[in-house]
């Protein structure tokens, strides 16, 4: 790609603090977007009212822009938010909560899947945090838990999380993050992103290595462009408000083919800052879990992501709103958005791999 990207201004669609907030759910995040049968529909994460990190589903209305605010995330007959699947069993390696959908579609002879980051350990974050990859299938007509991880951490780097997972050919492929452990306030990040191959989508291969700790990315998402593969990369979020985090946003990168070597993709660009002048405040503390749904415009692609707002704590928070007439907000140690943007560039490939800046 020889053209410098272009974004639109993000659009916010759901927000834990400006709102709108559906029923039943106190924050959303990592969006996973298909078009399923001729409807484009999000996966999400989200943090229940019940206190419980459950999956969601969303679909667009139809005609409408998947870049605009008109997603609807499934509800029961009261009208509040609805898991796709029952919570894990008290005592399974994933009951501390499920997050980081992906959306895989069915094959000849493998059902369609949702891949998605377990928490094995009570902590949710520091040394003592361990995280895994599950998955759900959909098997008469509902989404059915595999009862043991498909993919663990290692010695080194316990904890894997951020499934990303494509069926390509005769092959499914999942990048996935590791780190040695979930980081809490004052931690640096410590991320690499990995790649492993399957043939089923259940037995995988060991990973190899796609992004170094020294990069910095968190997590990413990927398209069919013309020419190739379209490759969006986030850096995690300064979520406790640490600082020293490296710069933030989202980045692009392509490839001709499919591939499990870095060596193959494009350098990646830095296509939105999200320290740059006048960037919401919504977003301000960088983004992560990036999604993309290619539309019917070869060169116009929209993209999604995890936004993190730059917000003191909950009590400074509160009376500062109250202050100047607004509605408290929910306490939590951070809040975050799902934003949606539309990316302008040309889908050419083949452009040699090297550092991002």
């Amino acid at each position: 790609m020889n053209t410098p990207p272009a974004v639109s201004r993000p659009v916010q669609l759901w927000d834990m603090v400006d709102g709108p907030m559906p029923r039943g759910v106190l924050g959303l995040g990592d969006p996973d977007v298909h078009v399923i049968d001729g409807v484009a529909t999000m996966f999400l994460g989200g943090f229940s009212t019940s206190f419980r990190n459950r999956l969601y589903v969303a679909t667009l209305e139809a005609g409408c822009d998947p870049a605009g605010p008109s997603w609807n995330l499934a509800a029961d007959a009261r009208g509040r938010a609805l898991a796709i699947t029952p919570d894990p069993p008290r005592g399974a390696w994933d009951a501390a909560g499920m997050h980081t959908p992906s959306y895989v579609p069915s094959t000849a002879d493998q059902p369609a899947r949702i891949y998605y980051t377990g928490r094995r350990s009570a902590k949710q974050y520091g040394p003592s945090s361990e995280y895994a990859i599950g998955a759900l299938e959909l098997l008469d007509g509902g989404w059915r838990r595999r009862e043991q991880p498909v993919i663990r951490g290692d010695g080194r780097r316990r904890s894997v999380l951020e499934p990303l997972v494509v069926h390509d050919g005769d092959r499914y492929l999942m990048w996935f993050q590791a780190n040695p452990f979930e980081i809490g306030p004052g931690d640096l990040p410590d991320y690499e992103i990995r790649v492993a191959e399957s043939a089923d989508g259940a037995s995988w291969s060991d990973p190899r290595v796609f992004t170094t700790s020294s990069e910095g990315f968190f997590d990413n998402a990927l398209t069919r462009v013309p020419g190739g593969w379209l490759m969006v990369l986030a850096r995690g979020a300064d979520i406790h408000g640490s600082g020293g985090m490296p710069p933030q946003g989202l980045w692009t990168s392509t490839a001709p083919e499919l591939s499990m070597d870095p060596d193959s993709w494009s350098a990646p660009r830095h296509v939105l800052r999200t320290d740059a002048p006048g960037m919401p405040e919504h977003l301000a503390r960088g983004t992560y879990g990036p999604g993309v749904l290619r539309t019917v415009d070869p060169d116009r692609v929209t993209l999604y992501a995890t936004g993190v707002r730059a917000a003191p704590r909950w009590p400074r928070l509160i009376g500062s709103r109250l202050l100047h007439g607004h509605s408290p907000v929910v306490p939590s140690p951070f809040y975050l958005s799902v934003a949606a943007l539309d990316l302008h560039v040309e889908t050419r490939t083949g452009d040699q791999r090297h550092s991002a800046h």
